[in-house]
């Protein structure tokens, strides 16, 4: 059975209250702060609230995936890939006045949320390989069970080796 991040979303947040998982609350926001008017003369933490609020549902997206993998659930990689490259979009969003204020409080530095991020990325990132390279050994031996199936060896590796000698 395939299971979609929506329908687990759905099942996540049907959970009786007071048992909040950090899997829920990965719908998109439908409105994300305005970010235009960050700048200088702006409020320091208001553009940092709306990055950190990006990262953290990037990382909550990001647990979901890397625990449903390896807990070889079966999923529609398609919902998380959509999911995260909206994820991706509006953190490049937060991050543009992330870059131009000047932080003077140590409470609002960014690089040790970047660097949270950046590890739960090469966590899935490891978690993706292993399941692609399954995907990859399974695909090669079907395709030389049915190479061997389908072929009346008149062409085989071995044959056209032996021609070639004589």
């Amino acid at each position: 059975m395939q299971i979609s991040t929506s329908q687990f979303l759905d099942e996540e947040q049907s959970s009786p209250p007071g048992t909040r998982d950090s899997r829920t609350s990965l719908q998109p926001q439908l409105r994300q702060p305005e970010l235009k008017e960050c700048g200088e003369k702006s409020d320091p933490a208001f553009a940092f609230r709306a990055f950190l609020s990006t990262v953290e549902r990037l990382e909550r997206l990001l647990d979901l995936e890397t625990a449903t993998l390896r807990e070889h659930k079966l999923v529609t990689l398609n919902d998380f890939n959509q999911k995260k490259s909206h994820g991706l979009l509006e953190l490049r969003r937060t991050i543009g006045p992330i870059r131009e204020l000047h932080f003077e409080n140590p409470g609002l530095d960014p690089k040790p949320v970047i660097a949270r991020l950046r590890g739960k990325l090469q966590s899935n990132l490891s978690v993706l390989r292993t399941h692609l390279d399954a995907v990859a050994a399974i695909a090669a031996i079907i395709a030389r069970t049915i190479e061997e199936q389908e072929s009346d060896g008149t062409y085989t590796p071995e044959d056209t080796r032996k021609a070639r000698q004589r």
